[in-house]
């Protein structure tokens, strides 16, 4: 019997982090439907496009979870790494795709981007997962990743709709001030449509 009856209660559930990753792994074969979605996402088809656009080659996708988005990256740019907390994401990963490279890390172990040595660091929608980790997360980035490009995803809501997270940023402009500090970004834009009930798909390109 599963401990929850929607896999999102895993992660996030009446407005707090709950991050019980490993254990939605376990009950949950594919959650957020990930090896359907990566063909239809436009802010991913357009990462895609902007990586290849400004010449990138090795990327290091964070929060990768079963891997497919990493395997397009692969694909694509000739090289691609993904990270996730969840070891047994990473062993699902690595079993159905085996060119990529896969590290079962914390977002905070600086010694995958001293091991994969990328020339881009991509986190499609995972920074929700990690907002307690961001800012050292950018301190790592600075000292280890300078010059090296950067693409971020995340899905915002509609206001009223969302409940976790609101203090640090709830629309593209306020995500883009964040991250300013320390990302200088020169791309960017956001998608919305009817099934995201008022939400958009932000996204930037930034080094």
């Amino acid at each position: 019997m599963k401990k929850y009856e929607r896999y999102q209660d895993y992660v996030i559930k009446d407005g707090k982090l709950v991050g019980e990753f490993n254990e939605m792994y376990l009950e949950y074969e594919d959650p957020w439907a990930q090896s359907t979605r990566e063909e239809g996402r436009l802010e991913k088809i357009i990462g895609l496009e902007l990586l290849s656009k400004y010449g990138h080659t090795r990327a290091l996708e964070y929060g990768c979870g079963l891997g497919h988005y990493t395997q397009k990256l692969h694909t694509v740019l000739g090289c691609g790494g993904g990270v996730d907390v969840s070891n047994i994401a990473i062993e699902k990963a690595k079993a159905k795709y085996h060119k990529p490279v896969f590290y079962s890390a914390d977002v905070l172990d600086d010694s995958v981007i001293d091991d994969f040595e990328p020339d881009c660091i991509c986190m499609v929608e995972v920074t929700w997962y990690i907002l307690d980790k961001l800012e050292e997360f950018k301190k790592i980035i600075s000292l280890k990743s300078k010059g090296c490009g950067f693409y971020h995803t995340l899905m915002t809501y509609a206001p009223g709709e969302q409940k976790y997270g609101i203090d640090y940023f709830s629309n593209l402009e306020e995500i883009m001030h964040y991250w300013s500090d320390s990302i200088e970004i020169f791309d960017y834009g956001q998608i919305g449509n009817i099934s995201d009930n008022g939400g958009h798909r932000t996204f930037f390109m930034g080094k």
